[in-house]
């Protein structure tokens, strides 16, 4: 019981950070598309903040209490400010199919809870990349800042790799200090949380473009549905947190929400390195053709998301001073031609992905020439191929396709852009079916929003305005 606490005390507080932060903005106030943003948020920029403070030698628990009291601060500022204050807006009765979807996304989540219950942490990685470590730095023991320790960062005898971000480890850690203890859960509930996190930012997602309840409900419950998905929400992984944080900086980019879309980027590489090198090029790239026409827009909006991006600055800079880099081994680059071979017989048609990578693909291929038409579509579909590009180059032309080859690793990397590849079959599909479109006639409004909702830039196409 004192873990499930600590866990909620944890998410709330996470939560309060996260929308203070949102709300000391000078765009306006947040609105309820913005909660899963919110947590994210808070959970970054504290994890950030005490894991900066770790690096730097400052034990765990001063780190927290110093952490406790600028949130504790922040938190005060906004509801001084009046910034503090419930979503916009109020959600209508739901109606027979989004209860339906909520039955199911509930199921998901009840299947992860019972994993957590009644199912010790199992997985090789998790115990010793993510959650050893983490048991190492709440215990104090078997950890130490200083590069000629043998408990460097928790490695120890092999425990995890030290060029591994710590947001899933700071976490996990704070969690247990406030806990009194460390057990199973504490190692690995977190992945519950980004499974509710990634759901309902796609059901938002989905809603914002479309205004369309039905497309944002079966959006959701395909994502939910994802093979592999309700398994990561209790495995102790950090892959969840990479496919939550970057598909949030994601919708924050289709709100032209540079800032936010930015900082969320920087989540995803605080949470894996995966996020640095798959999905931080490609919501740049995504950004410079969300931006306006003009030269000057497109400018302040890639300022914006970089500036979002520095703020993972300290993880970065520790990094290049300890030498840590981006991988365990000293990957040279080698062609392998088996790659594409192997990509589809592991990913596309082997029975762990089931059909999702089918249906993407034809869904994609299918409004190929609509999203080559819309602007936005355009974006969505240069992000989908840096990051399908980028994962193509890891397992083709370095030594990691040794984790292909013994699908080790693929299946976790595939997960990580499923909820990508998935929405853009969802606004391939809407553009082909919304009533200007020439297909058939929906009650569909487009997405308004707010021309301070960017900051820099008052000038702001709808999503989905073609620009032919």
């Amino acid at each position: 019981m004192s873990s499930t606490l600590a866990v909620i005390g944890h998410v709330v507080l996470d939560l309060l950070l996260g929308w203070a932060l949102l709300g000391l903005r000078t765009v306006g106030p947040p609105g309820a598309v913005h909660l899963p943003a919110a947590f994210l948020l808070g959970l970054y920029a504290e994890t950030l903040f005490v894991g900066s403070l770790v690096l730097c030698g400052v034990p765990l628990l001063p780190a927290m209490v110093v952490m406790a009291a600028v949130a504790a601060a922040v938190i005060a500022a906004a509801a001084r400010r009046g910034a503090l204050k419930a979503p916009r807006g109020s959600v209508p009765p739901l109606r027979w199919y989004e209860w339906l979807v909520l039955v199911s996304v509930a199921e998901k989540v009840a299947f992860a809870c019972w994993q957590l219950a009644r199912l010790p942490l199992y997985f090789d990685d998790a115990s010793t990349h993510w959650s050893g470590r983490a048991r190492a730095l709440f215990g104090g023991v078997n950890w130490s800042v200083d590069p000629e320790s043998p408990v460097w960062l928790g490695t120890r005898g092999g425990l995890g790799h030290r060029h591994y971000p710590l947001l899933a480890i700071v976490w996990r850690a704070e969690t247990a200090v406030v806990s009194g203890g460390w057990d199973d859960l504490l190692a690995r509930a977190d992945g519950v949380l980004f499974l509710v996190a990634l759901v309902a930012t796609v059901w938002a997602a989905v809603w914002d473009f479309s205004r369309s309840r039905w497309l944002a409900a079966l959006g959701a419950f395909v994502t939910a549905a994802i093979p592999l998905l309700a398994w990561h929400a209790a495995a102790g992984y950090s892959d969840i947190a990479v496919a939550a944080f970057s598909f949030a900086s994601l919708a924050a980019l289709l709100r032209r929400e540079w800032l936010l879309a930015g900082v969320l980027a920087a989540g995803a590489a605080w949470s894996k390195n995966d996020g640095l090198v798959l999905f931080l090029p490609a919501t740049l790239v995504g950004t410079c053709l969300l931006a306006g026409p003009g030269r000057p827009e497109r400018l302040r909006a890639v300022a914006w998301f970089l500036g979002g991006c520095a703020t993972l600055a300290p993880w970065l800079v520790a990094k290049y001073v300890l030498s840590l880099g981006v991988t365990p081994n000293d990957d040279k680059l080698s062609w392998h031609p088996d790659t594409f071979e192997l990509l589809w017989d592991y990913v596309v048609t082997g029975p762990t992905s089931s059909i999702l990578w089918v249906g993407v693909g034809i869904g994609i291929c299918g409004g190929s020439r609509a999203l080559l038409r819309d602007r936005t579509g355009r974006a969505l579909l240069a992000a989908l191929a840096v990051t399908c590009v980028a994962t193509f180059f890891v397992f083709g032309c370095t030594s990691a396709h040794v984790w292909l080859s013994n699908q080790m690793t693929v299946h976790r990397i595939m997960l990580q852009i499923a909820p990508l590849a998935v929405f853009v079959s969802f606004y391939a599909a809407w553009l082909r079916i919304r009533p200007d479109h020439g297909g058939v006639a929906l009650p569909v409004r487009t997405a308004s929003v707010p021309a301070r909702a960017t900051g820099p830039s008052r000038s702001i196409p709808k999503p989905g305005s073609a620009t032919r």
